[in-house]
């Protein structure tokens, strides 16, 4: 008896296709590590996956057989773009996915890397499905029998199924749905409905504000208020910059011996800055640095609030009558720049449209080619300006050509994390070659510099890349050190050399330079701190971590991937020493409550511009 003679073949189909799916799901989450529950979560998701199969069988009359063909494809597809996905960023491939799909041509060397030959095993059946496909399928068969309620009261029973399962998931994780606890399918039916559906934010809204109500107030009197007051300010987001790097050497060779020269002397160097990027990676460094908020938990945060009128730091500069500038080596469109920069107060945006794309590193130009063209932008500016770079050329997969590379490596030559240093020693000579510009222009010692890090390179939880640097460290390569970025401001001529060791995140960076420009931020609307004068240092982690993951100046508290706050784990940032959970319950609470008013004041507060051309108002919710 053949697969397609079987007797109610349809029915015959949809069990082999399923069970063939429900092999590939355990070895997926297997692979994915869910520990927590992982046959259930795979027979709920094979449920789904029935649940799907029974509805086109009841919808569609003609051409079943390529229906059914087409979903074990797609279903089985998913789970080889999930395994890609995950292979780098450790979580599920998210529907805001979809936004950035015209852009893959700018990262297709970084997903060449990704690809490794047993994902096609997901893909190793179907010669034979396919065989018996086209040897017994029946050419335009219509299926001519009457609809049965019991089919739809089996579909219902399916559902039922799933939704009280995962309930249960939902109450163990203390109401937070992960790629962990719902298993592929599931999660990504779940992130559908979080994108294009609406979330209430209003429930809680008195409960989070009580929680961050108790946190330790800032200084009465504000340290280095004014200091940079009408100064010029130069701002780098360096790509994949991470704080490990600073002051310490390869086979001999300081990696950044710029940035050490600038932390010696008239600089802020904040040594426990920590990212909190979203889905937007770098737009959302950007996105966070300038609001003062957290970035979306849905969406990358350019594309979630697009067109809202949040009243950023470039937004508060433009009051102060300085001219905003973007310096980027990149598409305009790449994340939504283009149409997001206006309505958080940049009045130029200089990208791949103006520059010359003389010398492309990786992602876009240079970042020696940048720096160099920006200067004539900066010598025409009026003054003061506020002038912002992302650079791209330390980006993975870190690939660069001979000449380009400034270090002599023999023990990492080859290494993902040898590449990693030649390209961040190259940005660290390209922003000496930016200082010596400003110095010849005669504009160094009016203009502060501040550089920060958008987010980790090298991620911790693969394992041979943790291998490799935490041999190179001396010690292990935990979450505290893969997510601490530097932050530095230098001040030309100021006589200051201060290591700032209160733990702050990039959610900090606004209300800390508004204190040293002398201006006030709407503390109600911000919930970042001035870190110059704050001594109770928190960073919240989120989206690549799960929501109430923290660290603050003692403990880092990473929250289980299944959201189950006992499968949790938190330790001693000083020691390494494991700490007890409930000791981390006050921050997870205040992490959770961080995340969602962030938000509840993004889309209840700050309302979509009426005004297409100002791109400076912002207005008011009545009572808000």
């Amino acid at each position: 008896m053949s697969l397609y003679e079987a007797k109610g073949s349809n029915k015959v189909k949809i069990a082999i296709y399923n069970l063939l799916i429900f092999i590939k799901l355990l070895v997926f989450h297997h692979f994915i590590d869910i520990q927590y529950r992982s046959i259930l979560v795979s027979l709920l998701n094979v449920i789904t996956s029935i649940s799907i199969f029974s509805i086109a069988n009841y919808l569609f009359r003609r051409r079943k057989d390529e229906i059914f063909m087409g979903l074990y494809m797609a279903l089985t597809a998913l789970l080889f773009f999930d395994s890609l996905y995950y292979s780098h960023f450790f979580t599920l491939i998210p529907i805001n996915a979809i936004y950035q799909v015209g852009h893959l041509g700018a990262v297709s060397g970084s997903v060449k890397t990704l690809l490794k030959p047993v994902y096609f095993l997901y893909f190793a059946d179907w010669p034979i499905v396919l065989y018996l496909y086209f040897k017994n399928r029946k050419t335009a068969a219509v299926d001519t029998r009457r609809r049965s309620p019991r089919q739809l009261s089996w579909v219902l029973l399916l559902f039922l199924c799933i939704f009280f399962g995962n309930q249960q998931v939902k109450i163990a994780a203390g109401g937070f749905y992960t790629p962990f606890n719902l298993g592929t399918y599931n999660y990504h039916i779940y992130d559908v409905y979080r994108l294009f559906g609406k979330t209430p934010l209003v429930d809680n809204v008195d409960a989070w504000m009580e929680i961050l109500e108790n946190e330790t107030p800032e200084n009465p009197i504000k340290r280095y208020h004014g200091l940079l007051e009408g100064k010029n300010i130069i701002v780098i987001q360096a790509e994949s910059l991470q704080g490990f790097v600073l002051n310490r050497e390869v086979e001999g060779q300081a990696i950044t011996p710029v940035l050490n020269q600038l932390i010696s002397k008239d600089t802020l160097y904040f040594s426990r800055y920590y990212e909190q990027v979203g889905w937007g990676n770098t737009s959302d460094a950007e996105f966070v640095t300038h609001n003062g908020l957290h970035a979306s938990t849905i969406n990358f945060s350019y594309k979630q609030y697009e067109g809202k009128q949040l009243f950023s730091l470039p937004m508060l500069l433009k009051q102060e009558d300085y001219e905003t500038i973007v310096f980027h080596g990149n598409e305009p469109d790449f994340w939504n720049r283009k149409s997001m920069y206006p309505t958080i107060g940049f009045d130029q945006f200089i990208s791949s449209e103006e520059l010359n794309m003389e010398e492309i590193i990786g992602l876009g130009l240079s970042d020696k080619s940048l720096f160099q063209q920006s200067m004539a932008y900066l010598k025409q500016l009026p003054k003061p300006f506020y002038s912002f770079y992302i650079t791209v050329t330390s980006h993975y997969p870190y690939v660069m050509a001979e000449e380009q590379k400034g270090l002599s490596l023999e023990k990492y030559e080859d290494t993902l994390l040898g590449d990693y240093l030649q390209t961040v020693n190259y940005l660290d000579a390209a922003i000496g070659e930016l200082i010596e510009a400003l110095k010849r222009e005669g504009l160094y010692e009016n203009t502060a510099i501040i550089l920060y890090g958008d987010h980790h390179g090298l991620d911790a939880r693969n394992e041979e890349i943790n291998a490799e640097v935490t041999e190179f460290l001396g010690k292990p390569y935990q979450e505290d050190e893969m997510y601490r970025v530097p932050m530095m401001i230098h001040i030309p001529q100021s006589n200051l050399k201060r290591e700032i060791k209160t733990v702050g995140g990039q959610i900090d960076f606004y209300p800390t330079i508004a204190n040293l420009i002398g201006l006030e931020t709407k503390d109600e609307n911000v919930l970042g701190k001035d870190l110059l004068n704050t001594k109770e240092g928190f960073a919240v982690q989120q989206v690549h971590t799960g929501k109430g993951s923290f660290i603050n100046n003692e403990m880092m508290f990473i929250i289980s991937k299944d959201g189950i706050f006992e499968n949790s784990k938190a330790w001693h940032i000083h020691t390494g020493e494991p700490v007890e959970l409930e000791e981390a319950r006050e921050g997870y609470e205040r992490a959770i409550a961080e995340i969602f008013l962030s938000e509840y004041i993004i889309e209840n507060v700050f309302q979509v511009s009426e005004e297409e051309d100002s791109g400076v108002s912002m207005e008011l919710q009545d009572g808000e």
